[in-house]
């Protein structure tokens, strides 16, 4: 946010020269001072150990997109007051002085009079009747303060989610780096057993290299989920307005439940979305709101009767020339009943009357369109759901397997039954299917979260946690 001050000549700023060579502003443009800037950063402990649900009390305690929405939500709830401030009246107190010398013309002469007044008064206004425009237009507000409080917990629900899929997103590469590390622990001891069957004339050179590959290979893979946890790290810290450079830890998918099964139909689940998505909701009570506008820009066709009245006190000196002066005090008070009644404005009532409607349309289209989108977006995300706890029964039979088979050719090698080749066939089939349980079973994480976050439960459901 840049503040320029009063004080900054003219000249401070002025279009750019040419359309081929970028704006240079002037070196005091901007201040003597530094510029101001509002970054926040959560404080997190490093030596706790954070749960989901913590993660997310932090993130919504500091997450600016949040506070925005609420600052919105404050704001329509204010304009509803404004609203309803037009049923009651409006009353002024004022006082004025006033003092001037004139000549007015008195027959054929001008007359020099020297006047001084000094008025204190309570004036009143007062719409008695609009044929429910000031109704009208309450309702509009409440339905637009509704939606302000609904969009308000569809950003709470969409960080949530950010910040579940950061830390799902998190422990897979931290389970991928810990199944790496098993990996390479298990390809230096294929090598070191390689090296002294070399050692006795057991083996030859050529296993011991393709043993060396293998234990390559095995920590350049280490290297590269090192690597993917820094950036799924430095994921999670931004979404919950923390520095990625300050560490802190956070509770291991060996800690968590996995869950194995669905507890509802796609329809249940489509049908729920229905009634708990808060954007679908804030979109209809845009509907509501465009309703209440309509109504309210067909009641500029009806008359208005209006109340206006004061009273006061008034004191006064005034002399005329060649006269002496005379002082006075005296009560005032006026009053008026008026009714006002617009015959002809241009056609201004009939495209306000277009424009609502045309508000109106646009604003159910959105509704329908949402709908068609959280049917498909459900749809699809319980399609995952499904799918993900089916590959988790999967990924488990393949990493027994695996090991199990591992184990059999490294004993077997061990015997001089099975070549080298077997064992680092087998020890990568091992290393896949690590990998693949570790994937499998934040996926079913990632996509339970991602079906409630698109049928709205996430908002209630997720899982609760106090700030450490």
């Amino acid at each position: 946010m840049l503040i320029l001050t009063a004080f900054q000549p003219l000249h401070a700023q002025h279009a750019p020269l040419s359309p081929d060579a970028p704006w240079q502003p002037t070196h005091n443009l901007f201040g003597s001072g530094p510029t101001p800037l509002y970054r926040h950063e959560a404080t997190l402990d490093n030596d706790t150990v954070y749960t989901l649900g913590q993660l997310i009390d932090i993130a919504e305690e500091n997450n600016p997109s949040t506070h925005a929405a609420w600052a919105r939500a404050r704001a329509a709830a204010a304009s509803v007051g404004i609203a309803k401030s037009e049923l009651y009246p409006t009353i002024i107190a004022a006082a004025a002085g006033s003092t001037f010398l004139n000549p007015p013309l008195l027959y054929k002469t001008f007359v020099i009079q020297d006047i001084g007044a000094f008025e204190t008064a309570l004036k009143i206004n007062y719409t008695l009747v609009d044929f429910g425009a000031r109704r009208d237009e309450i309702d509009a507000s409440k339905a637009r303060l509704l939606a302000a409080n609904l969009s308000f917990n569809n950003e709470q629900l969409v960080l949530i989610q950010q910040v579940s899929s950061a830390y799902y997103k998190l422990l897979n590469t931290i389970g991928l780096r810990e199944a790496a590390e098993v990996n390479l622990h298990d390809a230096q001891t294929v090598e070191d057993a390689v090296r002294d069957r070399k050692a006795n004339g057991l083996a030859t050179l050529p296993d011991l290299l393709e043993a060396r590959a293998a234990t390559a290979k095995a920590d350049y893979e280490l290297q590269s989920t090192l690597g993917a946890e820094k950036t799924a790290f430095g994921d999670l810290s931004t979404v919950m307005t923390a520095s990625p450079t300050s560490p802190f830890k956070v509770q291991e998918l060996k800690d968590l439940v996995i869950p194995d099964t669905m507890n509802q139909t796609v329809e249940e689940a489509i049908q729920s979305a229905y009634q708990t998505r808060p954007d679908l909701l804030s979109d209809i009570e845009h509907v509501k709101a465009a309703d209440a506008e309509l109504k309210y820009a067909h009641s500029a066709y009806y008359p208005k009767l209006e109340f206006d009245g004061s009273k006061g006190w008034l004191r006064a000196w005034g002399q005329q020339e060649s006269y002496e002066g005379t002082y006075g005090k005296t009560y005032t008070y006026d009053a008026k009943l008026s009714l006002t009644w617009t015959v002809f404005d241009g056609l201004k009532r009939e495209n306000r009357i277009s424009q609502a409607k045309a508000e109106r349309a646009a604003a159910e289209e959105e509704v329908r369109e949402r709908e068609d989108k959280i049917a498909d977006h459900v749809w699809g995300d319980y399609a995952d759901a499904t799918t993900a706890l089916q590959q988790r029964v999967a990924a488990t039979s393949l990493l027994n397997a695996s090991s199990e088979s591992y184990n059999a050719s490294v004993e077997s090698y061990k015997d001089g039954v099975r070549n080298i080749l077997d064992v680092l066939s087998a020890e990568r089939d091992l290393a896949q299917a690590r990998a693949v349980d570790v994937t499998a079973r934040t996926q079913v994480l990632q996509t339970f979260m991602d079906l409630a976050f698109r049928t709205g439960s996430l908002l209630t459901d997720h899982p609760k946690g106090n700030h450490p």
